[in-house]
C-alpha cells in the first residue's frame, strides 16, 4: 500500500490548474502588465513635458537677459553720441 502524498519527506506536491483557472491567470497577468506599460507611457509623458517646459523657461531667460544687455547697449551708445563734443549735436 502506498502512504497519502505528501505524507513522504521529500515528496512535492502537485497542483493541478484547470484552463479555466490558467486563463484567470494568464489575464490577470496581461491586466498588469498592460497597467505597467501604461502607467511608464503616462510617466515618460509627463517627465517629457516637464522637460520641454524646463528648456522653454531656459530659453525665455536668456533671450530677456539677451534683452538686457541689448538695450544697455543701446543706451550705451546713445550716451555717446547724445554728448556735448559730438559734432552732429551742434546747432546749425
Amino acid at each position: 500500500m502506498n502512504p497519502a502524498p505528501g505524507a513522504q519527506a521529500g515528496h512535492h506536491r502537485i497542483i493541478t490548474v484547470t484552463r479555466a483557472e490558467a486563463l484567470r491567470w494568464w489575464r490577470a497577468g496581461y491586466q498588469a502588465g498592460r497597467q505597467a506599460a501604461e502607467h511608464e507611457h503616462q510617466a515618460q509623458a509627463h517627465w517629457d513635458r516637464l522637460v520641454a517646459s524646463f528648456h522653454a523657461q531656459r530659453a525665455a531667460d536668456q533671450q530677456a537677459k539677451l534683452d538686457a544687455l541689448l538695450l544697455e547697449a543701446i543706451a550705451a551708445l546713445a550716451g555717446l553720441f547724445s554728448g556735448p563734443d559730438n559734432p552732429g549735436n551742434r546747432p546749425a
